[in-house]
């Protein structure tokens, strides 16, 4: 399937499968209306929706409004004292919510196509064990082997809340994806407003000008290009010979330098200083490219039959 299909008229059978796809019970948004409501008055609401989608491929643009959203804040502790102590979630309008769902489908069917074999997370047909599976093999065999290894688990700090718009245009223009898509994917990242609830009654409305919107159905798919961008840094210092993976196997067959888990990722090389100094090169003009920041809190460095490892809060400036 091709790129070409991405910007097909949208169909009745297409949309109607979005709006059953979408969880009936989950929350309404901003005009308070859920999906169960939708399904049992699809009869009447079908030509409305088309009619939506219909100007929307067309001109590729919304409706000031229909892109509004509220911000939800969550807690993930049991007694959240500070504002990180809460995940924000958006609730997104349901016009808007059956668009994202119809796109994030066209778009799932050819993401492979644009992704590598690194990415394990929302690509039809592979599943984020396959990663898992090959990073426990590959530790198991070096442990076994007695050689050396380094693994850097790098975790992106708000990671959707972080990509850079013009970033994510650009990488898709690099991946000749249709102008049109690009257009419509603008208008709806772009065009995005938010309202904050506290206590249940929303605050000002303001523009979202960067990030990815917790909730929406097109972002995991959207951030998994943008994740693309780190596959190309890491590939081409391999390429180059800068950066040494590690070698699988006794007779050192393929080379594994990183796997990529969505927000998460894992870097593995040879025990170097050299490895260090170019991974930490590639991560930082990541960083500079693409809006994302390293969370270092959460971020370790590892070693396999390497004396000792540690816990980095700062930065790679001491690896062993």
């Amino acid at each position: 399937m091709d790129s070409t299909s991405l910007i097909q008229p949208f169909s009745l059978e297409e949309v109607k499968k979005a709006v059953w796809d979408c969880d009936d019970f989950k929350s309404p948004g901003p005009e308070g209306i859920s999906f169960g409501f939708i399904n049992k008055l699809w009869v009447e609401m079908k030509d409305d929706f088309m009619r939506f989608l219909t100007e929307f491929h067309c001109n590729g643009r919304l409706t000031k409004g229909i892109n509004a959203s509220f911000i939800a804040l969550i807690p993930k502790v049991v007694s959240p004292q500070k504002l990180n102590n809460f995940r924000p979630i958006c609730l997104v309008g349901c016009m808007c919510r059956v668009l994202a769902k119809v796109l994030a489908n066209r778009l799932r069917n050819v993401i492979r196509n644009f992704v590598s074999d690194a990415q394990s997370v929302f690509v039809k047909g592979k599943n984020i064990l396959g990663g898992v599976l090959i990073a426990n093999e590959a530790v198991d065999e070096a442990r076994r082997l007695g050689k050396e290894m380094i693994l850097f688990k790098v975790d992106f700090e708000k990671a959707y809340d972080s990509v850079d718009l013009h970033y994510l245009d650009a990488v898709m223009l690099k991946m000749n994806f249709p102008t049109l898509w690009r257009k419509w994917i603008s208008e709806c990242v772009g065009s995005a407003t938010a309202s904050v609830l506290v206590n249940g009654s929303p605050i000002e409305e303001f523009p979202i000008e960067r990030g990815l919107r917790q909730g929406d159905l097109l972002s995991p798919f959207l951030f998994l290009l943008a994740a693309e961008g780190f596959n190309v840094m890491m590939s081409s210092v391999v390429e180059a010979g800068l950066y040494h993976g590690y070698r699988v196997g006794i007779h050192d067959g393929n080379s594994l330098s990183h796997l990529q888990f969505a927000d998460d990722t894992l870097i593995l090389g040879v025990k170097s200083w050299a490895n260090v100094r170019y991974m930490r090169a590639v991560i930082i003009l990541f960083e500079q490219v693409s809006g994302l920041k390293v969370n270092f809190h959460k971020s370790m460095l590892t070693g396999i039959n390497i004396n000792t490892s540690c816990t980095f809060t700062g930065s790679l400036s001491s690896p062993f």
